[in-house]
């Protein structure tokens, strides 16, 4: 699970103590990858665009015969040092890239999705601190137009005790999103219990309600005829976590059976395939972890998730099955979406965007340098 506040701890620790991990992603470049802001809400105060024209990018991967547009988050530092975020946009045929949104320093977004009429802008955004600047928790869900003429408006109101808002999906027929509420609140009654839980959370939109579906529970994702979900279900106790499917509604959960001397214990990121037959998923290999075992006793930690850890494209069946390793690339934050034409798969990860087909062959580097923080890719016609 995408726990914010541990991220950036266990980020500190890993970079000072690299002798004793894995290899790690690379911290934020000096400034911004180059870009344009294109609608009134682009650009905020401290940006660093200014251009007169879309930025562009070679087109290196014109053999592929590619169209339609990548919506992607990058991360970087100011002139001041302050982390800024943007939602950028790369058009595949022309390589011109452009921002839609970008924060004012020290604001976070974990997510950006698009709905499926392409004219919604979904985000995990967690504004700075009016007063301070920074302390930019907790994360919350704001919707804004695609083409950025007016500012992001929040959906629901700010979580309590430091819950967060993440993951947001939207369903295929674009009239209900999910997302994870990380619930760090202790009830009285539940002092022996680990947390934060992860809850998926539905509601219609534009103003429904959210309502929790599942419990314990995060990465929702739908089929494309939103017939199933697909999530990864947690155990807080032992730090396992488990591929599930599900009714859209949350009900009829059950689990789906990996099997294979690479099965693995840690699951992220989980997508149906365009034959509905497969599924993909984000794992480390079986031999990896996040750190040094003196490390995770000195933390408190327990391992549940593969997002921050170097990590594969793996495939299996839909109805459980073998594991198949599609990609060796030791890439973290890895996610993934379906191109409209269903040909190709988009990758985000932490050092940049790639495309691939979704056997993992045809493996093509796009954009380099995303900034080596979690975020999203879509893509859009």
């Amino acid at each position: 699970m995408r726990k914010r506040i541990f991220h950036i701890l266990a980020f500190v620790f890993m970079f000072f103590l690299g002798s004793c991990t894995i290899a790690t992603t690379p911290q934020p470049s000096a400034t911004l990858p180059p870009a344009i802001s294109t609608a009134p809400y682009a650009t905020q105060p401290g940006s660093t665009s200014g251009s007169s024209a879309p930025a562009k990018i070679p087109v290196t991967w014109s053999a592929l015969q590619l169209s339609g547009k990548l919506i992607y988050v990058v991360s970087a530092s100011d002139s001041t040092g302050n982390l800024v975020m943007q939602v950028q946009q790369l058009d595949l045929g022309t390589g011109s890239v452009t921002t839609i949104f970008q924060t004012p320093p020290n604001g976070y977004i974990d997510s950006a999705v698009i709905s499926p009429d392409q004219k919604t802008l979904l985000m995990s955004y967690a504004p700075p601190d009016a007063q301070s600047g920074s302390n930019f928790y907790p994360l919350t869900l704001f919707s804004m137009p695609l083409d950025g003429s007016q500012a992001p408006q929040q959906l629901f109101p700010v979580p309590l005790s430091g819950d967060q808002d993440i993951q947001p999906v939207w369903s295929p027929d674009g009239k209900a999103i999910y997302f994870v509420l990380v619930n760090n609140a202790v009830p009285p009654a539940d002092q022996n219990q680990h947390y934060p839980i992860d809850q998926i959370y539905r509601a219609a939109y534009p103003s429904g309600q959210p309502e929790k579906i599942l419990d314990k529970a995060y990465w929702p994702r739908l089929a494309a005829d939103g017939s199933n979900l697909i999530y990864v279900s947690e155990n807080p106790e032992d730090g396992t976590n488990k591929l599930f499917v599900a009714s859209p509604d949350g009900s009829n959960p059950h689990q789906i059976i990996l099997t294979g001397a690479k099965a693995p214990s840690i699951i992220d990121a989980p997508i149906f395939l365009p034959d509905g037959k497969t599924i993909l998923f984000s794992a480390p290999t079986p031999a990896q972890s996040s750190t040094s075992p003196w490390l995770d006793w000195l933390l408190g930690v327990t391992q549940v998730s593969a997002h921050n850890i170097p990590s594969e494209w793996w495939s299996a069946p839909a109805g459980g099955g073998p594991v198949m390793q599609l990609t060796y690339i030791q890439a973290a934050s890895l996610y993934a979406c379906i191109s409209p034409d269903n040909r190709m798969l988009a990758s985000f990860s932490g050092d940049g965007l790639f495309v691939m087909k979704p056997d993992g062959s045809n493996l093509t580097i796009l954009v380099t340098g995303t900034g080596g923080n979690s975020g999203t890719v879509n893509w859009i016609p």
